[in-house]
Parts: C-alpha cells; structure tokens; sequence
C-alpha cells in the first residue's frame, strides 16, 4: 500500500522514469513499434497494440491508487469487459448482467454465451425480487452498470456487493457514464 496521497501518485508518476535525458514529465509515446535490443532478445515493448511505456505508466498509477497489484488499460470498456470473464467465468459459470446494459456489452454476452463461454442472465438489477431470483442461481459474477446506459438507471453498488458476497459472486462494476 502507498503512503503517498492520491493526489500525489496522480500528480507524480512516471516523474524521474526517463533514465535517457531526465525528462521531469513523461514523454508522450508515438511509435507503434519498438525495436529489439538483438536478435532473439524480446524489448519490455515490441508493439503499441500490446503496450506501451505510456500505458505502463498509467497502469502503474491506477495500481498505486486503488492499492491494487497490478492495473491492466484497454482500449475501451467492451474490451476490459471481454478480458474480465474471459479470466474469470468458464462455460458453467453464470453472469448475471443489467436488462439495460450498453448494446455492445449485450452482443458481447450473448455471443459469448452462444458460443458455450459462459452463461449469461440479463436482469432488472432494479427489481429487488428479480434479482434475488438471479441470485439464488449463484452465479459467479455480477456486471453492475451504474448509472445504465442508455437509460441511466442508478443501482445501488454496495447492497449488491452484499448480496452477491453471500453467494459468493465477484462483482464488476461499469461507470462508463459517471466518468
């Protein structure tokens, strides 16, 4: 856990990380590519797609903020979502989702549940009684999308965590819209 205030890891990362010509602020990354050091010999970045010494950075100070491991940015919501139940849910597991999910994280869930990846049970996380008959499936993980898009339905995070800590669910929650 970091003992310096939030305020300064957002302020402060990534200062003195340019060991080449000291630059006080990072530098912005434009390349798409990298080279190698030496045949056979792989560099920490080969390829923008996969990383970069920016996205580093930045994962290096949300990890810092939310006292966590290790952070991973994508490049955007629909693909943290695919990585998050790609690690987590097997083809018995259950997700259950919001009715009023974003389109593209519906498509994304059924075809992935088409496809015998996971379950998927899109509810009215709203409908206290509907969600507890979801519940009572006890499914693996439960997707919050709070405020909904698009109707911008407000679902409260920490009675859901509660609940879903009682059937022992993990919980991911989409704030597209707070952001």
């Amino acid at each position: 856990m970091s003992t310096r205030k939030p305020a300064t890891i957002a302020v402060r990362t990534g200062i003195e990380s340019d060991s080449q010509y000291h630059a006080v602020v990072p530098p912005i990354y434009l390349s798409t590519n990298y080279g190698f050091p030496a045949f056979g010999e792989v560099p920490k970045y080969d390829y923008t797609r996969s990383g970069n010494p920016n996205r580093g950075l930045l994962e290096s100070a949300l990890s810092e903020l939310e006292s966590g491991k290790g952070a991973v940015v994508t490049n955007c919501g629909t693909s943290a979502l695919n990585l998050w139940v790609s690690a987590f849910l097997g083809p018995d597991d259950l997700i259950v989702a919001p009715h009023d999910c974003y389109g593209g994280t519906y498509r994304l869930f059924n075809t992935r549940a088409n496809k015998g990846d996971f379950k998927v049970q899109f509810v009215d996380q709203s409908d206290e009684q509907a969600l507890e008959a979801a519940l009572a499936k006890k499914p693996k993980l439960i997707l919050l999308e709070t405020p909904s898009n698009p109707l911008v339905r407000v679902v409260d995070i920490a009675a859901v965590c509660e609940k879903a800590k009682q059937v022992g669910a993990l919980v991911a929650v989409d704030n597209t819209f707070l952001t």
